[in-house]
């Protein structure tokens, strides 16, 4: 026989004779006592469904703006000049105050000496109105006693007999009067005066500089009227009307509340949003809101005849919900009448069903619970 077979056949009787020998012993051991598999519980917290009348709110947030937002457009041209308020923004002003002139002095040259021209032709026609008119003639006397050349001109005496008419107006009185009376009104416009109380939120022509007819000055808003604007969805459109009171809040600020009403509806929607924006003006809003801010509306809306209140985090994918049927959870779809930022009111279920409110992180559909009892 071959060596090299004699020795192949030799190494693998003892390789086989030592595994047969170590599985023995490894059969003698005795194996450690298994412990039992400790049963995994899940625990969860339940409620029962009892719906009652519920009235819900419609939340949202708005930015608020003026009531009144205008740009002081100059009429007439000239050098601009400072009025009884510094012409800077952000600078508050009252109804009444000259927030700045436009320098009228050639203007106001030429109406003095249109009004001398005009006392002139009265002075001229009272004798004759003395003879031919003399019903009329008293109170032309009056009337030309009362011209002033640095007050507006008093207006024309009433009560004329047509003759007295056609003779003033033969010489040139009539026309002169209301060509007075028309640059009176021209020069008005060489003073820009606030029409309501505000502030200045944005200059475009500095003092000292020349304007021009047309020429936009400065923008201001309206302080003490405020507005919040505030997009409704389309499905509360209905709940709102004009006039209904709404509260509002500053978030983080909540000792801060205002009243305020919906004054209008827009009757378009923002194509952005796909909601209508409400306007919502705010009582008493000076020195604690300020065009800009950002602030929480409450408005009540409809009353739900059955409904229950549960916590926003118990809701999962929008509308699902978990309730306990013969000891496993099971998945169920909800009716959302209202969410707010923290709570949803919701039917859909039937009355007395087992909701949980305390689930699992591992929650799913058919796992097996025990209900936590109080």
């Amino acid at each position: 026989m071959n060596r090299k077979l004699v020795l192949g056949i030799v190494f693998t009787v003892i390789i086989g004779g030592t595994v047969i020998f170590s599985n023995f012993l490894i059969s003698q051991k005795e194996l450690p006592p298994q412990r039992p598999k400790t049963e995994v519980k899940n625990y969860v917290k339940v409620v029962p469904v009892a719906y009652q009348p519920i009235p819900v709110s419609i939340e949202a947030f708005g930015r608020v703006g003026s009531s009144q937002q205008l740009n002081l457009v100059a009429e007439v041209g000239g050098k601009l000049l400072p009025g009884n308020i510094s012409f800077k923004e952000g600078t508050n002003f009252r109804q009444g105050d000259i927030l700045a002139k436009i320098n009228n002095s050639e203007q106001l040259l030429n109406l003095q000496s249109r009004k001398s021209n005009f006392l002139n032709l009265v002075a001229s026609v009272l004798p004759d109105l003395k003879i031919d008119f003399p019903d009329n003639y008293e109170q032309w006397d009056v009337y030309y006693n009362n011209i002033e050349l640095n007050t507006t001109l008093p207006i024309l005496p009433k009560n004329l007999t047509p003759k007295a008419k056609a003779f003033l107006a033969s010489k040139n009185i009539l026309s002169e009067y209301f060509t007075i009376k028309s640059l009176e009104e021209n020069l008005s416009k060489y003073t820009l005066i606030a029409p309501y109380n505000g502030s200045i939120q944005s200059v475009s022509i500095e003092i000292g500089s020349v304007v021009n007819p047309g020429s936009v000055v400065a923008s201001i808003i309206r302080t003490d009227r405020l507005e919040l604007k505030v997009p409704i969805e389309l499905k509360d459109i209905d709940n709102i009307s004009i006039g209904t009171s709404v509260s509002i809040f500053q978030e983080g600020k909540e000792n801060k509340s205002w009243t305020g009403k919906v004054v209008r509806m827009a009757d378009f929607v923002d194509a952005n949003t796909q909601s209508v924006s409400a306007y919502v003006s705010i009582d008493s809003p000076r020195g604690d809101v300020y065009d800009g801010m950002y602030l929480r509306a409450v408005i009540p809306g409809k009353v739900v005849k059955e409904g229950m209140r549960i916590q926003r985090s118990i809701v999962q994918n929008k509308s699902e919900v978990f309730v306990v049927e013969d000891s496993k959870l099971q998945s169920k779809q909800i009716n959302i009448a209202q969410i707010t930022q923290d709570e949803v009111v919701f039917n859909g279920l039937a009355p007395g069903s087992m909701l949980v409110v305390d689930a699992p992180s591992n929650a799913s559909n058919n796992m097996v619970v025990e209900i936590i009892k109080d």
